[in-house]
């Protein structure tokens, strides 16, 4: 049976994503300034403004927040959707929430 189970799953035991994977994601300034273009400066309120990598954007019609104790999230005022820094990464990448967290942390999946 454990042949079985190896050819069907293989020898490499599925990584686990740890606990304290919140703690580890990238800052979201240093995030959304690699991946959004034309990202302006932060508000008051740690809001910033740019170019929607989503669909064709010639209005900075995205805001992400980068700074304050709820950092990460966004939002896309043309359509696109909203959430939050991983989400934003999901999407971009096509990539699952384990493949994800595994890819933002820097951990092998």
């Amino acid at each position: 049976m454990l042949d079985s189970l190896r050819a069907l799953y293989g020898d490499k035991p599925a990584a686990r994503i740890p606990d304290n994977w919140r703690d580890r994601l990238p800052d979201p300034l240093a995030y959304y300034s690699q991946h959004v273009a034309k990202l302006g400066r932060t508000n008051a309120t740690g809001w910033a403004q740019g170019a929607c990598p989503f669909h064709d954007d010639h209005n900075a019609s995205l805001s992400v927040h980068v700074a304050g104790a709820s950092a990460g999230g966004w939002r896309c005022f043309a359509g696109c959707g909203g959430g939050d820094l991983l989400g934003f990464h999901m999407r971009r990448t096509g990539l699952d929430f384990k493949a994800a967290v595994c890819d933002l942390i820097g951990g092998n999946r």
